[in-house]
């Protein structure tokens, strides 16, 4: 191989195939923080249905006519159908989260190399 191709492995630059320099990001911390940034999803999913709550609430009546009160009712039960949303994706990112964070107790001390599963 010609000198400066940087394609054996082990060169001086200490590249590996896989992309990393030296030190290879580890599992459980790579799974730490993606468990985090779940962490971080499900509070902003916890804001948001907070905010249709808000929403819902705080609606005002569009006028006195049927129409108005109708189109009101619906606007109630599509902001009422987007909390719900909002909550059960919230609660379904916190548990992946946790799971995470178990398989990454569990990488720690029993060498785990398997797939989680995860609930559709």
């Amino acid at each position: 191989m010609p000198e400066g191709r940087g394609s054996r492995i082990g060169d001086s630059a200490g590249h590996r195939p896989g992309g990393f320099a030296r030190n290879p990001p580890q599992k459980p911390d790579r799974l730490r923080a993606a468990a985090d940034l779940l962490d971080q999803a499900a509070a902003a999913d916890d804001k948001a249905a907070g905010r249709f709550a808000e929403a819902r609430v705080d609606s005002t009546p569009f006028g006195i006519s049927p129409q108005a009160r109708e189109l009101a009712a619906r606007w109630a039960t599509a902001l009422a159908a987007r909390e719900a949303d909002a909550r059960v994706l919230g609660d379904a990112t916190s548990d992946l989260a946790g799971r995470l964070r178990m398989a990454a107790v569990s990488t720690r001390s029993t060498g785990f190399r398997g797939r989680l599963a995860v609930a559709p």
